[in-house]
């Protein structure tokens, strides 16, 4: 796989489900403040979203003590936190006595990720860290500066410009943390083959929620939810003229029959002929296939229906369109019965 993203890399919202980045400072007077947060910068106003962040051990280790650990993680309900403290040079004025303006400013940087994928989590800390300290540790005082500035009550030109140059960093490191993740999961879907078993999940759990590369701005590329699970004899490629050929135009729950209905319809000017439709439920990773019927001629614009029985306890199922007798997929869906109901 090559050339997948645009040098212009951007994320839409769905990143926000693969992982979370926090930049945080301690502060001599509040302790642990939010500096920033990414994908969504109003993390830092939500309280339950900060719970973990502001509970992690982090805060409580001398650096000596992180030194040995690399990182350190915080398993918080179904996600796990990841994060590593390091010093940065200052200039600003510090309010506690004792402390001088050169006294280092104290950097948290947390990545937060499914435990499903937490494979992922510490490779990608690491290089957000690395990348932050290289580019930033010069300046990082700086945003600290116009955040606590941000709480004057009388605002100088001088306040004013320091605010500005603060909001102006915190664009660029954003830039830089959104070019990093991207890239880093294009590494991983190039090399989507492993014989690590972990691995494989983690994968197939971000195809299995949904959570797939395809959908990224920046991606141009096969979808991610085309890598099979635990398959190694082929890798899913896109057909050219049939990525955009099928769309869903209603999912529908029938509760008397106990049916999942699914209206799909050939969304192009064109034919299609020895289209395999199958519809599986998901269980612990693995697929077993409930629906399984071909179309002999799919003609333009036709919709057609499709049912499969719904099982109890099973609450992700997966649409997939092929073409028969061939293991490429055409289409991909994952489809979670409660946003039906």
């Amino acid at each position: 796989m090559s050339n997948f993203f645009k040098k212009n890399k951007t994320l839409d919202s769905s990143v926000s489900e693969i992982c979370k980045v926090f930049l945080l400072y301690f502060d001599e007077m509040r302790g642990h403040m939010p500096l920033l947060s990414y994908p969504d910068e109003n993390l830092i106003y939500d309280k339950k979203a900060m719970r973990p962040v502001n509970i992690h051990s982090i805060w409580f280790l001398d650096f000596n003590e992180q030194e040995l650990l690399d990182h350190v993680d915080l398993e918080y309900k179904d996600k796990v936190y990841f994060a590593k403290k390091f010093l940065v040079k200052s200039e600003r004025k510090k309010k506690r006595a004792g402390l001088k303006d050169e006294t280092p400013e104290t950097i948290v940087i947390m990545v937060a990720s499914p435990a499903e994928i937490e494979i992922f989590g510490g490779p990608l800390l690491k290089k957000l860290s690395k990348i932050i300290q290289e580019n930033y540790s010069n300046v990082l005082w700086e945003v600290i500066e116009g955040e606590v500035s941000k709480h004057s009550v009388i605002k100088t030109k001088k306040i004013h410009d320091s605010i500005s140059k603060s909001d102006e960093i915190k664009q660029s490191i954003n830039s830089d943390i959104n070019t990093t993740i991207l890239t880093y999961f294009e590494k991983i879907v190039e090399n989507g083959k492993s014989d690590s078993i972990k691995k494989q999940k983690a994968m197939s759990f971000l195809a299995l929620q949904g959570i797939n590369i395809y959908s990224l701005s920046g991606f141009q590329g096969a979808p991610f939810d085309d890598i099979n699970l635990f398959e190694k004899e082929y890798r899913t490629k896109a057909v050219e003229g049939y990525m955009s050929s099928f769309k869903i135009s209603e999912i529908s729950i029938s509760l008397n029959s106990q049916e999942l209905e699914v209206l799909i319809i050939n969304n192009s000017d064109k034919e299609i002929h020895d289209i395999k439709v199958s519809i599986s439920h998901v269980k612990e990773f693995f697929e077993k296939q409930i629906l399984n019927e071909l179309v002999d001629d799919w003609y333009p614009h036709e919709e057609l229906l499709f049912l499969a029985p719904l099982f109890l306890h099973i609450d992700n199922y997966i649409l997939s369109i092929q073409q028969k007798d061939s293991k490429e997929k055409l289409f991909r869906k994952l489809i979670q019965i409660k946003n039906y109901m």
